[in-house]
C-alpha cells in the first residue's frame, strides 16, 4: 500500500490546486496560474504566504508539493509539518493525508493512535481513503480496540464513497468482504442499515 501514497499526492496536488477557493486574494491566483504553467517554485512563493496567514487549503496545496517535490526539494517531514496545520484548522483534506502519514510512517514515526484521531475526523467529515484506512486499524486492532463490527461500518463507508481515491477501491471492497465473513447475518444487516442512514458530518 505504500507505493499508492506519491499518487494520492499527485492527485492531491492537482486537485486541491484546481480546487482552491477562488477568492480574489494577492497571491492566490498568480500561484494557481504559475503552477498550471509548470512554474511550481513560482507557484510555491505566492501559496507560502497564504499558507502562512492560516489558509488551511493552501496549507495542504504546499504539504502536497513538497511530498512530491514540485518546487521545493522532496521533504516528507516538511509535508507533515504542514498537513498538520491544515489538519489542526479542522480541514479534512489536511486530516485524511496527515492520518496517512501517521498511519505509513512517513515524515513523521508510525502511530497508528494518533492516525486514527485524525482518521476518524477526515472519516466522519466523509473522505473514503480515511474511511478505508480506520477499517483496517479496527479490524485489526492498531491504535484502536479490535472491532470486527466497527471495522464492517466504516469499510461499507469506504467502499461506497465517490471520493475514494481509485486505486483503493479494490482494497476496499476486499476488505468489506474479508470482514463481512467474520459476522452474523443480524449483525450485518444491522450495520448496512446503519450505513445507509448514515451522512457525513457538515
Amino acid at each position: 500500500m505504500r507505493r499508492y501514497l506519491p499518487r494520492l499526492a499527485m492527485w492531491l496536488v492537482v486537485v486541491l490546486c484546481l480546487a482552491l477557493p477562488g477568492l480574489a486574494r494577492a497571491g492566490l491566483e498568480e500561484g494557481k496560474k504559475a503552477y498550471r504553467d509548470g512554474d511550481y517554485a513560482k507557484a510555491l512563493e505566492e501559496f507560502l504566504p497564504l499558507a502562512d496567514a492560516g489558509d488551511a487549503a493552501v496549507q495542504n496545496q504546499v504539504a502536497a508539493m513538497y511530498y512530491t517535490g514540485l518546487g521545493v526539494p522532496q521533504d516528507y517531514a516538511k509535508a507533515a509539518e504542514w498537513f498538520k496545520k491544515s489538519a489542526a484548522s479542522g480541514n479534512p483534506d489536511g486530516q485524511y493525508c496527515l492520518g496517512k502519514l501517521l498511519y505509513y510512517g512517513q515524515g513523521v514515526p508510525q502511530n497508528f493512535e494518533d492516525a486514527a484521531k485524525q482518521l476518524t475526523e477526515a472519516g466522519l467529515a466523509g473522505k473514503g481513503g480515511a474511511q478505508y484506512l480506520l477499517a483496517t486499524l479496527y479490524l485489526y486492532g492498531k491504535g484502536v480496540a479490535q472491532n470486527p463490527v466497527k471495522a464492517y461500518f466504516w469499510s461499507l463507508l469506504a467502499a461506497g464513497a465517490a471520493n475514494l481515491p481509485p486505486e483503493d477501491k479494490p482494497g476496499a471492497q476486499a476488505l468489506r468482504d474479508q470482514i463481512q465473513g467474520m459476522l452474523t447475518q443480524r449483525q450485518i444487516a444491522s450495520i448496512k442499515t446503519m450505513a445507509s442512514e448514515w451522512a457525513p458530518r457538515k
